[in-house]
C-alpha cells in the first residue's frame, strides 16, 4: 500500500474530458486481457469500483499492457486533420521495422495484486523469461537505425515504460478520507492472487480516446507456440 499522506493526483482527462479525441499508438500485449487474466481481474475491478465515485476503474475491454509508446496521446489532444495524417503516416513504417524484430515465441507473464500509487492503481507484472525486456531493447535498437523516423517519434512522445504493468484505476476526484480509502484499497488488493498468462501475440494499437477508452488493433504480430 502506498502512503497517500501527501495526497493523490487527479487525472485531468477523466475529471474534465474523458472522451476527448486524441491520437497515440503503442506496441502492446494482453489487449484486452485474455480469459485467465480477465477472470482474475473482474473481482478486483468490482472491489475497486466499490471504493466510491472518486475513482475510474478500467472495464475489461480497456485493459492492456503497454510495451513501447510510439506516439503519446497526451501530446496529441484534438489533433487537426493535418497533424492526424502526419501521425498516421508513421504507422506503416513502424510495422515494417517491427516485423523482424518481434519474431519469437509465446512467453508467460505473471500478473500480481493491485498496488496503489498517488495517481493510479496498477497491476505489477513479472516477466520471468525476460521477453518484454528483450523486445523493448530490440525495438529501440531498430529505431536507432532510422534516425529520421526516430526523431519524428521522439517529438511525438516515444517512450519505454520503466516497469511492466497494467494500469487499472485512476482518480477522477479526491477521496473524502484518504486514510480510509487506502485501507479499503489494501483490503481489496489482499483478496487477489497472482495469475500466469501466456502472451501469444503482440499488437500495434492506436488510441483515439484516453486510456484505450477507444482503441484499434492496427496490426498483429503472432508469436510461435512454445
Amino acid at each position: 500500500m502506498h502512503n497517500l499522506q501527501d495526497g493523490i493526483i487527479i487525472d485531468e482527462f477523466l475529471r474534465n474530458d474523458a472522451d476527448c479525441p486524441v491520437f497515440g499508438f503503442n506496441l502492446a500485449c494482453a489487449y484486452p486481457f485474455p480469459a485467465a487474466a480477465a477472470q482474475f481481474y473482474r473481482p478486483i475491478a468490482s472491489r475497486l469500483a466499490a471504493l466510491g465515485p472518486a475513482v475510474y476503474v478500467y472495464p475489461d475491454w480497456e485493459t492492456h499492457v503497454t510495451i513501447v509508446t510510439f506516439v503519446n496521446f497526451r501530446l496529441n489532444r484534438r489533433p487537426d486533420a493535418d497533424r492526424l495524417a502526419q501521425l498516421q503516416s508513421l504507422i506503416q513504417p513502424i510495422i515494417e521495422i517491427l516485423r523482424p524484430v518481434l519474431a519469437g515465441r509465446s512467453f508467460p507473464l505473471l500478473i500480481d495484486a493491485p498496488v496503489l500509487t498517488p495517481k493510479a492503481a496498477i497491476l505489477p507484472i513479472a516477466d520471468p523469461s525476460g521477453e518484454i525486456t528483450r523486445i523493448r531493447r530490440n525495438v529501440i535498437g531498430a529505431l536507432e537505425a532510422d534516425k529520421e523516423l526516430q526523431g519524428k517519434l521522439s517529438r511525438a512522445g516515444l517512450n519505454v515504460p520503466a516497469i511492466i504493468h497494467s494500469t487499472v484505476m485512476r482518480f477522477k476526484s479526491a477521496p473524502s478520507d484518504l486514510a480510509r480509502f487506502a485501507a479499503d484499497f489494501a483490503e481489496a488488493a489482499g483478496a487477489a492472487h497472482p495469475v500466469e498468462i501466456m502472451i501469444e501475440e503482440l499488437l500495434l494499437t492506436t488510441e483515439t480516446k484516453p486510456y484505450m477508452r477507444e482503441g484499434t488493433v492496427m496490426h498483429r504480430f503472432p508469436l510461435a507456440p512454445v
